[in-house]
Order: structure tokens, then C-alpha cells, then sequence
């Protein structure tokens, strides 16, 4: 299910020295936080607006990004085929250095019985 904007809100309206920041809360309950920067230019515009068409943008950039990876659309692991190669190499190894992971169950019992007879006096 994919996430969608709850809430949206102008956390901090920025001044000379810093741009605004646009809060924005999914129904999952995820904040994302966008802290723009200073723009004159710019300054006249929605700062909400300006947050929205950021994350527009990061969206199609992301979607790029997980193409380059190798990722399809359900993945959850940024693993690519050659570090799953050599993370199974590391897991034999790890696996092989640690046989027996525990010493085997004893099922023969030894014990000393004290001698009788030995008592001091």
C-alpha cells in the first residue's frame, strides 16, 4: 500500500539566513521533512508548493535510482546480485568456522565416588 499525504504543514517560515521547512505527515504516520533552501526569487511562491514539486521530483529520481540498482518494484533489500554472491561466501565461512556451534549432548554420565574407609580421626 502506498503511503499518502495526511497532513501538511509550514514548520518554519525561514528568514535572511534560512529557507523554509515544510513538514509533511503520511496516514502510516512517516514524517518527511523538507528543509528548502534560501530563494529569493522564489520567495513569493507557496512554500508548500515548493516542497510538493521537491518531492515530485525525488520521487522520479528515486524510481531511477532503484532502476540502476537492479531493484524491482516490491524489493526490500539494496543488495545486488554480487554482494548476495559474496555475503554467501562470508556465511559458509562463518558457518564453517563455527562447527559444532556446541558440543554435543553427554550421554554417558563419569563421576568419582569418594573411597570409604579413608576417615581421619
Amino acid at each position: 500500500m502506498t503511503p499518502k499525504i495526511a497532513t501538511s504543514r509550514l514548520a518554519d517560515p525561514g528568514d535572511n539566513w534560512h529557507g523554509p521547512v515544510v513538514e509533511f505527515t503520511t496516514d502510516d504516520h512517516m514524517t518527511l521533512i523538507v528543509n528548502m533552501p534560501l530563494s529569493a526569487s522564489e520567495a513569493e511562491v507557496d512554500p508548500i508548493n515548493r516542497a510538493l514539486s521537491a518531492l515530485t521530483a525525488l520521487s522520479g529520481s528515486a524510481e531511477a535510482e532503484r532502476a540502476s540498482r537492479g531493484l524491482d518494484g516490491g524489493a526490500s533489500s539494496a543488495r545486488t546480485a554480487q554482494n548476495l554472491a559474496e555475503l554467501e561466501d562470508q556465511l559458509n565461512q562463518g558457518l564453517e568456522d563455527s562447527f559444532p556451534a556446541s558440543d554435543p549432548v553427554a550421554t554417558i554420565v563419569t563421576s568419582t565416588l569418594p573411597k570409604r574407609g579413608t576417615e581421619t580421626g
